[in-house]
């Protein structure tokens, strides 16, 4: 199960789905960030330490915590 928390930086992927196992608060502030089953996302960094990625979601630019990140299941986008 490829996550975000473990994908490639600079790389296009789909969210399959939010896993089970992530608490309903932090599901519900995804889907309201537009964190979507389907939606294309891209890894724009990840900081040095892996604890912090920003990600590009629908036009926008958002920081989040390893935490989160890891809840966040992704189909990669074939080129």
């Amino acid at each position: 199960m490829k996550t975000l928390k473990n994908a490639k930086t600079g790389k296009f992927y789909t969210i399959k789905n939010l896993s089970e196992f992530a608490s309903d608060k932090i599901v519900r502030r995804l889907f309201d960030l537009g964190f979507t089953p389907m939606q294309k996302i891209k890894l724009v960094r990840k900081s040095l330490i892996g604890k912090t990625f920003l990600v590009e979601v629908r036009g926008y630019i958002l920081s989040m915590r390893a935490s989160v990140a890891e809840v966040i299941v992704l189909n990669e986008v074939e080129k």
